[in-house]
């Protein structure tokens, strides 16, 4: 870290000044400014960002990775609404700009979240509803879908499932979250323990700010990380009426393909591959227009041509 980034930190972190510059370095402030905010009211409220094309077009609900939040992802969300779709990123829950503890939700309260936000989408929008749910945003868009009949389409970015460990360690792991989770749900655990930001951001513009960025949560409470890692997947043993993608580069560095073609392998529902050669897990922000081109076109493929 260089001294005039410490300065920064120390001087300006909380303030407009950074989240000015951290909007620079992901060169999303003239995309923001298509940009719809829209608060849907409840304990807590929750935030979400729309970028609108008709009013009949499709609608796609983004949810964004783990710690990260909807605005970090502006370039993909307005890459796919140019291509015909409303899309709405929905910062979950105790994340980004939604009310909330930092960190603290469950799959079946973001769940019920996300059906609020639906039912206001339904009032404005006559589309058809997708989800696109990227890394660990993919695992509450496959728990939506499983249980909401609305959405027609669910596109993973990676998609991780708790029966399907990547590895011993993993699972080990995700067993003593789980029993530890009892007694001490508000206990928290780093998430830069397991996922090295610093590495995966490396040489971008934004890099150093978004690991600096206090909107991040960059720590989970072990009741959260209970609840993403113990969820079992109905499509392992039945069949949904939703169509269902996995879209990945060829190099991720946190789920390989050779994971994402063991879960298409063990899955009773079917799911198509999709792979975007040369690129890594942070896609949104290494090359936003080219997942959401190919984001676009699989939707436009898998839903419905509304009347």
């Amino acid at each position: 870290m260089t001294a005039a980034h410490t300065a920064l930190t120390d001087e300006m972190l909380q303030g407009d000044s950074f989240r000015e510059l951290l909007r620079d370095g992901l060169g999303i402030q003239e995309i923001l400014q298509r940009r719809e905010v829209l608060r849907i009211e409840g304990e807590p409220p929750i935030h979400c960002e729309l970028y609108e094309h008709h009013r009949t077009a499709p609608t796609v609900l983004f949810l964004p990775g783990l710690g990260t939040y909807s605005e970090l992802y502006a370039e993909l969300l307005a890459g796919v609404c140019d291509q015909g779709f409303n899309v709405v990123g929905v910062d979950p829950r105790g994340h980004g700009y939604s009310g909330g503890e930092r960190g603290f939700y469950s799959i079946e309260e973001t769940v019920a979240d996300l059906q609020k936000v639906m039912d206001c989408l339904e009032q404005r929008f006559s589309g058809p509803i997708a989800i696109f749910g990227y890394s660990g945003g993919a695992v509450s868009g496959l728990a939506l879908a499983e249980v909401d009949s609305r959405v027609q389409a669910l596109l993973c970015g990676t998609l991780l499932l708790s029966e399907l460990a990547p590895d011993m360690m993993h699972g080990l792991g995700w067993q003593w979250t789980t029993a530890s989770a009892w007694m001490f749900p508000r206990m928290r655990v780093p998430l830069k323990g397991f996922i090295d930001f610093e590495a995966l951001l490396a040489g971008h513009p934004a890099g150093p700010l978004i690991n600096e960025d206090p909107r991040l949560v960059f720590e989970y409470p072990l009741r959260t990380l209970a609840s993403l890692f113990s969820r079992r997947a109905g499509i392992l043993k039945q069949h949904y009426p939703f169509e269902l993608g996995i879209i990945q580069g060829t190099r991720d560095e946190i789920l390989g393909v050779d994971y994402a073609r063991r879960v298409v392998g063990e899955s009773v529902h079917p799911i198509e591959l999709v792979l975007i050669p040369r690129e890594g897990h942070m896609l949104p922000w290494d090359n936003a227009g080219a997942l959401a081109e190919r984001a676009a076109q699989w939707f436009h493929e898998a839903l419905p041509v509304p009347a």
